[in-house]
């Protein structure tokens, strides 16, 4: 005879399955998450302080920006040497010529005095400012200065193309300095505007270099990338070369900076921070899952052993009564008294039907 609790044996094996199947795959996946929330919660403190970091590297260039704008306007008080010869580059033939310094009132002179008290800006900004790589002075009046007698040609190219570009882009009253991404030899700028008697007569111009600083972040920092953005997402420097259409493959964190209108972004090596979870959401799934299937192994075998083999030599022990023979011999532990109970019962029956 079959029995019923084998039956319901089997359908609670795979019932349980199923729920193991289902609560492991829930646990993983609250697992993941919260995991995945720490992480982020992590990370965007580290960007923070990376963030700090580099406005400190980069809080010098501002002062001497500031230190550079202040003197200049002093300086316009002052007289230099009147025997001293200033190259200028114009603007609008791309000749170096020498101008002498004179003591007329002339707007040109004027600027000419300035520039020759300010020409140890010019020699030491390149080797003191880590970020800063050259130092140029334009003035409204179409000259340039960089503080050399020769200009090299490649960077005169530029300089015209970048101030073709943006000739009409900053405020002529606007006294905070402005930044650009795109200069000369994929170098960023920084134009602080110089104001004299209410009256803008020039800016200087600071070339900055800011992939050293990154890449200084990613060798402190190797299982980074790290990213300047501007405003619109656009790429201005990066410890490793990515283009903005690459930037779409990767999980960015970003993090705005203090000292410069620009984003830091962060990039983790280990690669997309999907793939990392999937990884670790299987793993947590497979831990899970195994448990509770020792758990449900050990349960069912147990069940089995105390409860559904007995109830199977019962069967065994009921079709042998039925056909006249002696019922099993081994009992289960625990079992004696049904067993015998049935014996009796088998016995009276026969008894009351003789």
């Amino acid at each position: 005879m079959s029995s019923p609790a084998q039956n319901i044996y089997k359908r609670s094996i795979y019932f349980s399955l199923l729920i193991i199947m289902l609560l492991s795959f829930s646990a993983a996946v609250i697992q993941v998450m919260l995991q995945f929330n720490n992480s982020q919660k992590n990370s965007q403190r580290h960007l923070q302080m990376f963030a700090q970091q580099l406005d400190a590297q980069v809080l010098p260039m501002l002062q001497f920006a500031e230190a550079i704008k202040s003197r200049a306007q002093f300086s316009t008080q002052l007289s230099a040497d009147s025997n001293r010869q200033i190259p200028l580059l114009s603007l609008t033939t791309t000749d170096v010529l020498l101008h002498h310094i004179t003591t007329d009132n002339q707007p040109l002179n004027f600027e000419l005095h300035m520039l020759a008290q300010l020409q140890p800006y010019f020699d030491i900004a390149p080797a003191s400012i880590n970020t800063v790589k050259n130092l140029y002075y334009i003035s409204a009046q179409g000259f340039a200065y960089n503080g050399q007698q020769k200009w090299s040609d490649y960077v005169l190219e530029q300089l015209l193309a970048w101030l073709q570009r943006y000739e009409r882009v900053e405020n002529g009253y606007d006294r905070n300095p402005a930044f650009y991404k795109d200069f000369i030899l994929d170098q960023a700028a920084m134009s602080v505007p110089l104001f004299v008697n209410e009256r803008k007569i020039g800016r200087f111009v600071l070339a900055l270099e800011l992939a050293p600083l990154l890449s200084n972040l990613e060798k402190n920092n190797p299982e980074h990338y790290f990213l300047l953005l501007d405003q619109a997402g656009d790429v201005i420097a990066s410890s490793k070369f990515i283009t903005g259409e690459a930037l779409e493959q990767y999980q960015l964190q970003i993090q705005r900076l203090d000292g410069l209108p620009w984003s830091l972004a962060m990039i983790d090596k280990s690669g997309s921070m999907f793939s990392a979870g999937l990884s670790q959401f299987l793993v947590y799934w497979l831990s899970y899952a195994t448990i509770l299937f020792i758990l449900v192994w050990l349960l069912a075998r147990r069940y089995k052993r105390k409860i559904v083999g007995p109830l199977q030599r019962l069967s065994v022990h009921v079709d042998r009564l039925a056909s006249g023979q002696n019922g099993v011999g081994r009992i289960p532990d625990g079992w004696h008294v049904l067993f015998d109970r049935i014996s009796q019962l088998k016995t009276d029956h026969k008894q009351n039907t003789d």
